[in-house]
């Protein structure tokens, strides 16, 4: 039986040392592996590292999420400020429409006093000349001291236009006016 324990002895040897270079990674050891594994504690080393590196991915993970949620609110505060300025956009290029179409009326109201403007100009000259020779002519009547039917009905002719020059006059006097605002 001595043969039968020295055999024993050796195998025990040869397995022993076969631990030894053993790795203590579960893919490669294999039982032998294994079994160092559990009693070196390479295995709950191994579990712990692990789980440390899913602690910090997953805290990672939080963070990145932190700074998703504040990009999102940023992209949200930016998209209601381009919406605001857009929409001041629209209401300016509104008043610009509205002012344009302002010009034009006043364009054309302009025109239109401009040839008021003239024709002032040119009617009051041509009213103070009639204004003078209808004063001159009723200075003329006035002397002649006639009381005939004739100079009566001259003197009325006279007196006629010297109303409607008046009232033309009053009419350009008012539109100057006008025109002065």
């Amino acid at each position: 039986m001595k043969p039968s324990i020295g055999w024993s002895m050796a195998l025990i040897a040869l397995w022993l040392s076969g631990c030894a270079s053993v790795s203590t990674d579960p893919r490669e050891g294999g039982l032998a592996g294994g079994i160092k594994g559990l009693s070196t504690g390479a295995y709950d080393a191994r579990i712990q590292e692990r789980e440390d590196r899913l602690a910090v991915l997953r805290q990672v993970q939080g963070e990145l999420e932190t700074e998703r949620n504040d990009l999102e609110y940023t992209k949200a505060q930016r998209q209601r400020k381009v919406a605001a300025e857009r929409a001041r956009v629209r209401r300016m290029n509104r008043d610009i429409a509205a002012l344009n179409q302002r010009v034009d009326s006043l364009s054309a109201s302009a025109n239109r006093n401009d040839q008021r403007v003239r024709t002032l100009r040119t009617r009051v000259p041509q009213i103070q000349s009639q204004s003078a020779r209808l004063q001159s002519d009723l200075d003329a009547l006035e002397g002649s001291g006639l009381g005939d039917s004739e100079a009566d009905l001259r003197r009325a002719q006279l007196e006629q236009q010297r109303a409607s020059l008046q009232a033309e006059y009053d009419l350009l006097n008012q539109m100057s006016l006008d025109l002065a605002r």
